[in-house]
């Protein structure tokens, strides 16, 4: 019989799968209106229809399958060696044996600035990269947390829903790009002009409601999943404050990691792109796909004062 904390995991594993899913429906839906729409300014509706489904169908299947190996090329990230990364290969090894999972393969991503993030549509074929500025800053326990929170992501499945949102963001934003530059050059005239003024109306607000939509797609992902996956560090780990602790080094790095577009910040275990991502202010945390770090590093240092059995029962 599967205990409570098999049923939970479940349940946040079909909700995230669900989650995908409505993502790339709902993006194949936005993207071939919008072509739609592109074709009758054109005029060339059906077609341009068409085109708009199978590039929203191509760009959602590789999303899809290839999504983790993009992120991973765009952040130019490159495998970890047992000469080079053998405290990082050794902790990896052993949270993934704790978690019950295959053991990810491990990329370096060469920046000063610290952080780590993990990818992949499901665990047999999940990636977990940190940068090389995180292994210089953390202690061994402190590594041994990240790697614990990102496996989390992982055991989750967050990185499906991660992973699939930052490879359509950038397709949404391409075909909004794309409208406005057609709205510049102009379309052929329709003979029904108020038709056509319709038309270039609603085409008007699906290219800006597209970047929103982005937006919103991306701070889906990370705010309360960002919790879930500390908690679910700490309990692989049974040491919240060494995660605590890492929170904390991450936060006051100075370093940034400007190779990470705002297509994937939401991956990091902290935002790598907003510097307010720290902050306590009401506006940056309406603008953060992030919850606050403070509140994640107070609750952390809370779950440490708890008893150990405890910490299986939260999230």
């Amino acid at each position: 019989m599967p205990g409570a904390d098999d049923l939970h995991l479940q349940e946040r594993v079909d909700r995230n799968v669900l989650a995908t899913w409505v993502c790339i429906a709902a993006v194949v839906i936005l993207l071939t209106v919008t072509a739609w729409l592109l074709g009758q300014i054109w005029d060339f509706g059906v077609p341009a229809a068409v085109i708009g489904f199978l590039f929203a169908g191509g760009s959602s299947l590789a999303a899809y399958f290839a999504g983790d190996r993009m992120v991973l090329g765009l952040l130019r990230a490159r495998p970890a060696t047992r000469e080079r990364h053998r405290e990082l290969l050794n902790v990896t090894e052993e949270m993934a044996i704790a978690s019950g999972l295959p053991v990810p393969k491990i990329y370096v991503i060469d920046t000063a600035a610290s952080n780590a993030l993990a990818t992949g549509r499901d665990p047999q074929h999940a990636s977990i990269a940190v940068t090389s500025g995180l292994l210089d800053t953390l202690n061994r326990n402190e590594l041994q947390a990240v790697v614990a929170h990102e496996l989390s992501h992982v055991r989750q499945r967050d990185t499906l829903y991660s992973v699939v949102v930052a490879a359509l963001v950038g397709t949404i934003v391409i075909m909004a790009d794309i409208f406005w530059r057609s709205m510049r050059y102009g379309g052929r005239r329709s003979r029904d002009s108020r038709g056509q003024a319709a038309l270039l109306a609603i085409g008007l607000v699906l290219a800006i409601l597209a970047p929103i939509l982005a937006k919103i797609l991306q701070m889906a992902v990370s705010r309360r999943r960002e919790y879930l996956a500390d908690l679910g560090g700490a309990d692989l780990t049974r040491n919240p404050e060494a995660l605590a602790d890492a929170l904390e080094k991450i936060a006051q790095d100075p370093d940034r990691l400007d190779i990470a577009n705002r297509g994937v910040q939401h991956l990091f275990v902290l935002n790598p792109v907003n510097p307010l991502s720290s902050g306590e202010g009401a506006f940056s945390n309406l603008l953060n796909t992030h919850p606050p770090i403070r509140e994640r590093i107070r609750i952390l240092r809370a779950l440490a004062h708890q008893p150990v059995e405890d910490l299986t029962q939260i999230g």
